[in-house]
Formats: C-alpha cells, structure tokens, sequence
C-alpha cells in the first residue's frame, strides 16, 4: 500500500490500521505512481488540497479525475483523524492571537482562520512538515497532529481537536503497471 508521508501524516496512521506494510512518499501524486509501478492499492485523503503561496494547484478530485482510466476507486470510509493541535513556538509568541505566521497543511486552512484568523498562512504539504517549520522558528505556529508535536520541545499546545476525514482506497488498473517484478500479493488485499 501506497500513501502520503513522512511518518507521523494522518495518511500513514490510516494506512498502518490497515495494512501490513506501506510505503510513503512525498505527496499524494507520488503515491499515486508508486501504486501503480508497484501494482499495489493507494489510499488518498478526500481532503487532499495542494496550494502554493497563491492558488490551490492540486486536489482529491483533479487527482481522482486525472487517473480514471488507470485506477479504480474500490473503497471509501470516514475516520477519525489524528487528534490535532494550534502549537506556538514560545520563542516567537504566546498565544494565538499574537501569532503573525502559521505552518499549514492546506486541508487545515478552515482551521487556521478558526484559531488564528489573523496569522498569515504558510502552506506545506504535510502537517508534519508545519511543526518542523514551527519548531525551526520559520513560523509563529502550526496546526499539526498532538503526536507529532509532543515529539519536540520548542511548542506550547494552545487548542486540541479531533476531526474525521474520508479516505479513498485506490487499486491499479493491471495495464497500469509498469514495474515488471511480477504480481504482488499485497494488491489482493484491498478492503480496509
């Protein structure tokens, strides 16, 4: 199985309550290719949103769409997220009304303007990725998962939350393979 890393992403949690073994990379489209040169399932978020600085350049359904004619959708489900957080580096402030920049996933950007409507939002493509920045004091703050924001020592949890998210469970069609080392046993294996 096929999904979006690093370790410590939503992705990776619902992906190892299912599956045995996963492979991650580095966004969504990539676990999409690796999927299909492996010719093993692929879970994605239904909230799956990729933005730069400006404009969303990316999404579950342009995704979805792109790859009809080489996957099938053969399994969807609602789940909890990993419980989330609103973390400062107390070094840069202290609350979050005081935080002028936060590190974003931008599937999180409803909760950003919720918590920290005055922060300007810095996206990145996973929330591990946003603690990092908040902890190396690129940003004021993050909204990150509580697990992987407890691994540091730089972040004061200021709100804890736990939304739920649909996932879609993705099986290569067999003409999509591109990797010739035979069949694999894991692509059988496709209800979650």
């Amino acid at each position: 199985m096929a999904t979006l890393g690093p370790v410590g992403t939503d992705a990776h949690a619902e992906a190892s309550r299912h599956f045995d073994r996963v492979l991650l990379a580095d966004s969504f489209n990539a676990a999409m290719d690796l999927g299909f040169s492996k010719s093993i399932p692929v879970l994605v978020a239904a909230g799956f949103l990729q933005r730069d600085e400006h404009t969303v350049v990316d999404s579950w359904v342009d995704m979805h769409f792109r790859n009809f004619e080489r996957t099938s959708l053969v399994a969807t489900w609602e789940s909890p997220t990993k419980p989330m957080c609103v973390a400062v580096n107390r070094a840069r402030a202290t609350a979050m009304e005081l935080m002028d920049s936060i590190a974003i996933h931008p599937a999180t950007a409803a909760f950003a303007r919720r918590f920290a409507p005055r922060a300007a939002p810095c996206f990145v493509d996973a929330k591990p990725v946003a603690v990092k920045w908040a902890e190396e004091g690129r940003v004021d703050g993050c909204i990150g998962s509580l697990d992987v924001v407890k691994q540091g020592a730089k972040l004061d949890i200021l709100h804890v939350w736990q939304p739920t998210m649909v996932w879609c469970l993705y099986k290569p069609h067999a003409d999509s393979r591109t990797d010739s080392a035979g069949p694999n046993p894991e692509a059988a294996t496709l209800q979650p």
